[in-house]
């Protein structure tokens, strides 16, 4: 039996997290996406570099940037900065392929919630995603 349609209710949705991710390696970017999407993210943009990141970020405002610390032009780190600066709400999660407690201050002190190294386990980036 099945409920009549005036019986339905309109119950809330989940609303998917919205990221954008950014990193000078193809590769990265396509994993990542892939990655995050499967799990039911909305990938809203990717860029290449921190320029781009940031004119994204702000014309997008997602809830959360997945920043490379180190990409051509401005890195991830002063993208950071200036993300944060305009929208301290932007969750900012950073990627480096290094393991280096002064990058991971340099981080943090960017407005950075989370420092990732390239290649940690799906589950600590969904986590630090969302």
């Amino acid at each position: 039996m099945q409920p009549s349609p005036e019986l339905e209710l309109d119950l809330p949705r989940k609303v998917a997290t919205r990221v954008l991710i950014a990193d000078d390696d193809d590769a990265v970017r396509t994993v990542v996406s892939h990655v995050l999407s499967d799990e039911g993210l909305d990938v809203v943009g990717v860029a290449r570099d921190g320029n781009e990141a940031v004119a994204l970020a702000l014309a997008l405002r997602p809830d959360t940037v997945v920043l490379d610390i180190r990409m051509p032009g401005l890195g991830g780190l002063e993208a950071a900065q200036q993300i944060h600066s305009v929208d301290p709400n932007i969750r900012l999660v950073m990627l480096s392929a290094y393991d280096d407690a002064t990058l991971q201050q340099e981080a943090r002190a960017a407005g950075a919630s989370r420092f990732l190294i390239k290649g940690c386990a799906l589950a600590d980036l969904i986590d630090a995603v969302t």
